[in-house]
């Protein structure tokens, strides 16, 4: 049969038969709609999940930890950390990608800052900090920046007070000692304030949480770019939690770069050189010297076994934040919602059969006649098939379209109803080009693979039977 001969006969069965499939082919469109949804939910929620606050491609390493390390570092012996040995170790293990080495400020310290932006300061009484080689975060900045450590771009001019070092220089009194109450301001040394990067999960953390509590503006991109640039005064060595064990505490700036997410979640994170010499300072040559952790990249998800193997081999420990567990507990849902779904169209396309089933004993005749006029068995298989086709495709398309309609609804409900909250998306869900040709595949394959058995019994018919049987 001509192609353009099997595209009539099938546009035309198709009017004849609208009446017979729309019912069946509606439950066609609910089941694909119900299905993509859920699809498109899934893969939104593993984007901002497993994308932006669980990435399933990266673990911490951390030193043990145990109730023994506890009491033996706070009685003066050596502090658990990972040494530069086992961190070039796991930079060689099978599997790893990239190691880096994170250095956790081993003090208290406190700050304040940010008058020029929010016309008041803002503050911390425990301000957390690590320190990262710069080649870490250096592609993340803006070309040019100074990221390591300022004291050797020092003047170390005596001074008092800010205005001493002069504007134009860009360096701040760095004293040292914090003024004490009824004690004269301390002396100090012209120096340039540490650069200092901050991760997107903290900015969306003061976004969603802070900025709403204290009355401040979200930090969008414009805002976001302004604030580079903005001067935090820094206390070390005491904050409200109580003082370091060693050095003497002091006030010193540091100055916002920009924003990584190889930076610390929850805090700042400066140049290594600059946490090894405070470490040094106020903690210790061990803190100074022994990693606080080691951030492992895989090169595929799939191998974190295989990495947390070598890792605990080495006498380590693995923290995940309970990455494997929501990608699991995301599958499950997803597995059981998409089940569901398919179970629908399947029972649609079982309706389709039977339509199809009533409709060629209806056209027994009809087929006959074409049998009779030189149409071949094939060739009364391939229209009934085609006609399949098209309909799961046309219902298909619908439940696509009706999925997309809901999805934005919900967007649209998300962003009015809902309050700011940390990592809110713009959208919740993602309609990938896999997942939609999948979906469509699976909806005609449904229609064309119940309507095969019909089919076959129809190419069948003997012409003249069925002639007679259409005349008598």
């Amino acid at each position: 049969m001509r192609l353009g001969a099997l595209i009539s006969f099938v546009a035309r069965d198709l009017r004849r038969s609208m009446r017979t499939f729309w019912v069946a082919g509606l439950g066609i469109a609910a089941g694909v709609a119900t299905l993509a949804f859920f699809l498109a939910l899934s893969a939104g929620m593993r984007a901002v999940v497993f994308g932006k606050i669980l990435p399933l491609d990266q673990v911490e390493v951390i030193p043990p930890e145990s109730s023994f390390g506890s009491v033996f570092s706070m009685l003066g012996g050596r502090p658990p950390g990972i040494d530069d040995a086992q961190a070039q170790a796991l930079r060689r293990a099978d599997g790893v990608r990239m190691a880096l080495p994170r250095l956790r400020l081993a003090f208290p310290t406190s700050g304040r800052g940010g008058r020029a932006m929010f016309g008041r300061d803002i503050g911390s009484g425990e301000i957390p900090a690590d320190g990262v080689d710069p080649s870490m975060v250096r592609a993340d900045l803006r070309p040019g920046t100074d990221f390591d450590d300022p004291i050797g771009r020092a003047s170390n001019r005596p001074c008092a007070t800010d205005a001493d070092c002069g504007a134009a220089s860009g360096e701040y009194c760095d004293l040292v000692a914090l003024p004490q109450q009824g004690q004269p301001r301390p002396g100090g040394r012209c120096s340039p304030p540490i650069p200092a990067v901050v991760s997107p999960y903290l900015v969306e953390v003061f976004n969603g949480a802070i900025a709403p509590a204290h009355g401040l503006p979200r930090l969008g991109d414009v805002l976001l770019r302004q604030a580079e640039g903005l001067v935090l005064e820094w206390d070390l060595g005491r904050a409200g939690l109580g003082s370091a064990r060693q050095g003497t505490p002091r006030r010193v700036h540091a100055k916002l770069v920009g924003v990584s997410p190889r930076a610390m979640d929850l805090g700042v994170t400066v140049p290594m050189a600059v946490a090894r010499r405070l470490n040094r300072e106020y903690a210790g040559e061990d803190a100074a010297t022994r990693y606080s952790s080691v951030v492992v990249y895989l090169r595929d998800p799939s191998e974190m076994t295989t990495v947390a193997a070598q890792v605990r081999a080495q006498g380590l420990e693995v923290q995940t934040r309970g990455a494997e567990q929501m990608g699991l507990l995301a599958t499950a849902v997803t597995v059981i919602l998409s089940l569901a779904s398919v179970v629908t169209v399947l029972v649609a396309a079982l309706n389709i059969a039977h339509g199809f089933a009533a409709m060629i004993s209806e056209r027994r005749g009809e087929l006959g006649l074409l049998r009779a006029l030189g149409a071949t068995r094939r060739d009364v298989r391939l229209m009934l098939m085609v006609e399949a086709a098209a309909i799961g495709a046309s219902a298909t398309l619908l439940g696509l379209a009706l999925a997309r309609i809901a999805a934005w609804g919900c967007d649209v409900a998300a962003r009015t109803r809902l309050p700011d909250f940390p990592f809110k998306p713009d959208t919740w869900f993602v309609f990938g080009w896999r997942a939609v040709l999948g979906v469509l595949l699976f909806g005609v394959a449904a229609c064309v693979l119940a309507v095969m058995r019909p089919a076959w019994r129809a190419a069948k018919t003997d012409p003249a039977a069925a002639l007679s049987g259409g005349v008598g």
